[in-house]
């Protein structure tokens, strides 16, 4: 946790108690009491039980990747922007309480928020392509005799983390609206029986389908389009030994939210910042892999809403990875 760059003795052990009771947010409150910090712009998001980092190392700094767009964000509202994690059941009262004045979400997690309409969204962020929202593909061998989602039945399917409301929520309603429930799937017996097959990123997704692991598989879009037509290397995955039999729903990446506690003045320019990060801050976006952020739309909301359709959507946690 970063919420002080003074480097004395009292804020390094108070931060370090804090962490590890698990609650950053009051962290800072209590911080602020002390004087170690000037009423920053808390930006919260959801801890996730299994994360994933473009570098090991982050694993020390869950926030690497997010704290140069912070730190611009900051500059440009005149008020230090610092990171923070919650459980997602603390999401919405953090928020409403005004103990984190933005959000960082996934669709999924912005769905399941009871008083959604309390927290408007002043920024999705968008791909390198310049896409608000983005499909998943089914994908099978290019020599596979399954040519339907119907064909899936008693087959095994690898889908992207439980967090990922692309490769995992929205591959689940793609079976869904073709007849198809988890269960008529072929199910893994480890580590939990019963359990889909999950993969933490799209290269293990891709390489499980090639290697005739899994009859089938969900990617992102991206991945997809990133892929090489031919195999760089023997047995390695292609769009050539490949072949798409379905798409998903588009669903965004990430959502920024308000809190209503925050002041209209600063959200406007918080707003402000974020639609014109691509020009403003380009090389903070990198790290994150957006390519800047566009407005909400009401198809955007009903895309992220579309992810509770799935059964067990509204209980089920972020994470079981």
């Amino acid at each position: 946790m970063r919420i002080c760059r003074r480097t004395d003795s009292v804020a390094a052990l108070t931060a370090a108690l804090l962490l590890m009771t698990g609650c950053q947010a009051t962290g800072v409150a209590v911080l602020n009491v002390v004087g170690l910090a000037e009423k920053p712009l808390v930006v919260t998001s959801v801890a996730e039980r299994r994360q994933a980092y473009d570098n090991p190392l982050q694993v020390l700094d869950p926030f690497a990747q997010v704290r140069p767009l912070l730190d611009a964000l900051g500059k440009n509202c005149a008020r230090a922007a610092v990171p923070d994690m919650c459980f997602e059941f603390q999401l919405a009262p953090n928020l409403a309480l005004g103990t984190a004045q933005l959000a960082d979400v996934s669709p999924l997690h912005y769905a399941r928020l009871a008083d959604r309409t309390k927290f408007q969204v002043i920024a999705v962020a968008t791909d390198m392509k310049g896409r608000p929202m983005r499909s998943a593909v089914l994908v099978v061998a290019a020599d596979s005799k399954i040519d339907s989602i119907a064909g899936l039945r008693g087959k095994t399917v690898a889908f992207g983390p439980s967090r990922d409301g692309r490769t995992h929520q929205a591959a689940l309603l793609l079976l869904q609206d073709n007849g198809l429930k988890p269960q008529d799937l072929s199910l893994e017996l480890f580590p939990v029986p019963g359990s889909l097959k999950t993969f933490p990123n799209a290269a293990d997704v891709l390489q499980s389908v090639s290697n005739a692991s899994s009859d089938a598989g969900f990617v992102d879009e991206l991945a997809w389009e990133e892929l090489a037509d031919q195999p760089p290397k023997l047995g390695q995955p292609s769009k050539s030994g490949l072949r798409v039999i379905g798409k998903t729903i588009a669903v965004p990446d990430r959502l920024f939210l308000r809190s209503p506690t925050l002041d209209d003045a600063t959200a406007a320019k918080a707003a402000e910042f974020l639609l014109s990060a691509a020009q403003k801050a380009p090389n903070a976006l990198k790290p994150l892999h957006y390519g800047g952020f566009d407005g909400c739309t009401p198809e955007i909301v009903d895309a992220c809403m579309k992810l509770m359709s799935v059964s067990g959507a509204a209980s089920a946690p972020a994470e079981r990875e």
